[in-house]
Order: structure tokens, then C-alpha cells, then sequence
């Protein structure tokens, strides 16, 4: 009988407790722990009780600066590589970030994950839950399954990253690209993206991304993701800007239509040799989940 492949989960995290207690939880219920590495940045962090047998590697800090967030990821690109020598399998994600397999598609999450051995690289497909608080409460308790008080997602195809992986990667900066040739969106696997999941803790770690890339590079998008560049009162008209959309819309979550145009407008971005996805227009449309994905976050 052939042995079932070795599979790796990574992440790094600096001051988000809060979404690497949901990572390890949530991972910990498909591996052992001895196979979630999880990169504490900076040596002032302790690592804590919750992530017990992970394993835990304290790095020192980088001062951030032009390059600072794209030297990150090359360092995750070598960590990635070098697990790919002894797991058949790395997963390599940002901490607010969660795979799951589709119950409806009637296959496992590790046998999903386990198609990168064949193919290579896989993207799941991507969807941002998002605090819709016109139809949410304010309060959110973590140790209770997101999903069920954060109902409400938005398509980002962004976060289709090419992430599970059986063979070494260059990424861009944040991980969305590769220069892997192939686009293996794969029907059954979903990424959660869970950065907006409550307006309180996302306005409150914008503003201290938003101050870091001020001070680091005056705004610069080179000292990390774009992302970093907004300020809190940009996010809150985000946050705004779904809930004028409408209502979410209910459907049988395929989104057959949205991932044609992702295979459709894949191609090479030939300044950086990474390729890229086609682009999903409307992401402000908010859709419900369904019950069956909603106890596996």
C-alpha cells in the first residue's frame, strides 16, 4: 500500500493571536501538530500556550523599509523549498488565511491537497468573509465557528494563490503569483480569507499596518502590500461600499462563471516572469455561505 503524502502547513505571524489560535486549530483536526510550522517575527514575541507542539521558529525582526515585505517572501520561498525535502506537500499561507475542501465535493481535505504531488501547484479558489455589520453583530467570539457569525463573503480572486505546492516556487510579493506556468484551480478547494471577518479588529490592524508603511516609506507599496497603503478611513468606506451592493446573494456557491474568467485572462506578466490570473470585475457583490461549509471555520 502505497504511504499517504506528507503534507506541511507554514505561516508566519507577528501580534495576530486571534487568527493563528483559528490556523492551529483549525489545522491541528488534519495533522499532527509536528506538522505546522508556524515563524514567529521578531524575538519579542512569545510564542503561545495554544500552539504547543507546532513547530515554532523565532526569527529576529526586520526593520521595515523599501523591500522589506518582498524579502520576506523570499525567505518563505526558501522555507517552503527546503520542507519540500522532507514533506511531499507544503502549504504555505498568511496566518488570516484558511483551506477547506467543499463537503460537497465528498473529498477529504488532505486527498484534495494531496493532488499537488501530480500536478505540482494548486490554487484554490478565493472568497473574503467579510463583516456585512447592516445584518452582523458587533461582537465575535473566536472560539465559536466564524462562519456561522460571519456568514458573508466576497469574491477576491487576488487570494486564488498559487499555495499548496509539491515543487520549489518564486512568488511575488504577498504570495498571490508564481512562476509556476500552469493555473490548477481546483473545484473543491476553497481559500477563506478572513482579514474583514469583524470591523472592530480590522480597523484596528489597519491602523497599525497604515502607520508602518507611513513610516517606513511614506506610503510606498515596495515596503509591503498595497494594502498596507490605506488608511482606516478608506477600509470603513470599503466596508460601506458592500453593504450599497445590496443584499448577499444566495446560490449554489460553484461560481462556474467566475472561475471560467480566472482560467480565461490567465497568462504571463512577462516584467517578472510570474502569471496572472483574469480578473473578477464586481467584488463588492457579497454572497451567503452555505450551511454545509459554516462548522468547518
Amino acid at each position: 500500500m502505497t504511504a499517504a503524502p506528507m503534507i506541511a502547513f507554514v505561516t508566519m505571524v507577528r501580534d495576530d493571536h486571534v487568527f493563528l489560535r483559528l490556523w492551529v486549530d483549525y489545522y491541528a483536526r488534519h495533522v499532527p501538530r509536528q506538522h505546522l510550522f508556524i515563524l514567529l517575527d521578531g524575538f519579542d514575541q512569545t510564542p503561545p500556550a495554544f500552539a504547543a507542539g507546532c513547530q515554532i521558529l523565532t526569527l529576529p525582526r526586520s526593520e521595515p523599509g523599501p523591500g522589506w515585505d518582498m524579502r520576506r517572501w523570499k525567505m518563505l520561498a526558501d522555507f517552503n523549498a527546503t520542507l519540500l525535502g522532507r514533506f511531499d506537500v507544503v502549504v504555505l499561507n498568511d496566518v488570516d488565511e484558511i483551506i477547506v475542501a467543499d463537503p460537497a465535493s465528498g473529498i477529504p481535505l488532505l486527498d484534495a491537497l494531496a493532488r499537488a504531488v501530480e500536478v505540482g501547484v494548486i490554487n484554490p479558489f478565493a472568497v473574503e468573509v467579510v463583516h456585512r455589520f447592516d445584518l452582523c453583530p458587533d461582537d465575535i467570539d473566536p472560539r465559536q465557528p466564524i462562519l456561522w457569525q460571519r456568514p458573508h463573503v466576497r469574491i477576491n480572486e487576488v487570494y486564488a494563490k498559487p499555495c499548496i505546492t509539491s515543487v520549489r516556487l518564486d512568488w511575488n510579493l504577498g504570495g498571490h503569483l508564481s512562476d509556476f506556468p500552469t493555473l490548477n484551480l481546483d473545484p473543491a478547494l476553497y481559500l477563506f480569507h478572513l482579514r474583514y471577518m469583524d470591523r472592530a479588529m480590522l480597523l484596528n490592524r489597519q491602523a497599525s499596518r497604515y502607520a508602518i508603511a507611513q513610516a517606513a516609506g511614506e506610503g510606498d507599496p515596495v515596503v509591503a502590500g498595497i494594502g498596507w497603503t490605506k488608511s482606516v478611513e478608506q477600509i470603513e468606506g470599503f466596508l460601506q461600499s458592500l453593504q450599497a451592493q445590496g443584499p448577499p446573494e444566495d446560490n449554489d456557491f460553484r461560481f462556474d462563471q467566475k472561475r471560467r474568467r480566472i482560467r480565461e485572462g490567465w497568462r504571463l506578466h512577462e516584467a517578472t516572469g510570474h502569471w496572472m490570473k483574469g480578473r473578477i470585475f464586481n467584488r463588492r457583490r457579497t454572497y451567503l455561505v452555505p450551511e454545509r461549509f459554516r462548522d468547518l471555520i
